[in-house]
């Protein structure tokens, strides 16, 4: 596993003497270097070198629902967060075997899903170390939406709020952490996309598309491919692979047979302009995945669900 580098004290209190209690100098006497030294922007690099993607999710026209119901939509989504995880432990043994199971409790040996989750509220941002980390999250959790929305789930929170929509957004960049907190490239060009997105879509950045170019020749190649394809992905290379084919793998299997009912069945994906702030150019995409679901703990029999995320309209970025 590895880990997000973080801005140690160290390195602080040598580029600016962080260790020294501030205080107002009327003399300036001193003259210190305007710019950093090869060697420290080695150590720069080193730490902003941790990539990773982010999941961006937002509640669609929070703001405009009635008090009475924006009140609780947070904690509606904190149930609809809990419950994906939950089934996320259940469902997918070799992906997530960095985070562990439902009956691993040991802190330092698997990854904590809550400490890399930046909560706004009405949503928030996941960290994960890979795309397809992101799409499997989004996909479970659109199931519980649906579910929710169905009035089939929480079915008294759902009378008193009703349906919900949300968007999402997926970036592959820069993550660093500076005291428990998290930064950098992915997290802020998440936001910009979410932010100039004025529709319930599915969207990321080139760098995603790039990603999948590199490691399934191409995000649509999901729909196809099996957990063995996925061996060779660098980001997965240290995965015991012996958890490839134990039963609970879904949506992706150890090996895809040609003919599966579970599984990722469309996927749909266009480049739809460009988001340009602060002098530096975003390409965006949008993305549309539809997957059909077999969750067996949510029903009495066997019942499959298909779910879509995103949509197909392909208005330009920040149109409304």
């Amino acid at each position: 596993m590895k880990s997000i580098h973080e801005i140690p004290q160290e390195l602080l209190n040598e580029l600016f003497n962080s260790n020294i209690i501030p205080h107002i100098q009327l003399v300036q006497n001193d003259q210190y270097d305007e710019h950093y030294s090869d060697t420290e922007k080695q150590k720069i690099e080193e730490i902003a070198s941790s990539l990773r993607a982010v999941i961006g999710i937002d509640i669609y026209r929070y703001s405009r629902y009635p008090i009475e119901k924006q009140m609780f939509i947070p904690h509606l989504f904190d149930l609809i967060y809990e419950e994906t995880w939950h089934l996320i432990k259940q469902n997918y043994v070799f992906l997530f075997q960095e985070y562990g199971t439902l009956k691993d409790f040991i802190k330092d040996k698997f990854i904590n899903h809550k400490e890399q989750f930046i909560s706004t509220g009405d949503g928030g941002f996941q960290i994960f170390p890979t795309p397809i980390h992101a799409i499997i999250f989004v996909l479970t959790f659109a199931t519980i939406v649906r579910l929710y929305n169905s009035d089939l789930f929480m079915r008294k929170m759902f009378a008193r709020i009703g349906n919900i929509e949300l968007r999402y957004a997926l970036t592959w960049d820069e993550i660093y952490k500076y005291r428990n907190n998290y930064y950098g490239s992915a997290l802020i060009n998440n936001s910009r996309i979410l932010a100039k997105d004025r529709l319930n879509r599915f969207l990321i950045d080139q760098n995603t598309y790039n990603w999948f170019l590199r490691s399934t020749i191409g995000i649509e190649n999901l729909m196809t491919i099996g957990l063995s394809d996925l061996k060779e992905i660098n980001e997965l290379s240290g995965y015991d692979q012996s958890k490839i084919d134990q039963v609970n793998n879904a949506l992706i299997k150890g090996n895809r047979p040609i003919v599966d009912k579970e599984g990722i069945k469309s996927i749909d994906v266009e480049k739809i302009g460009s988001i340009i702030q602060k002098g530096t150019s975003l390409e965006v995409h949008n993305l549309h995945i539809q997957a059909i679901i077999h969750y067996r703990s949510f029903f009495d029999q066997e019942k499959l669900i298909t779910v879509s995320v995103g949509n197909l309209n392909t208005a330009g970025i920040g149109d409304e």
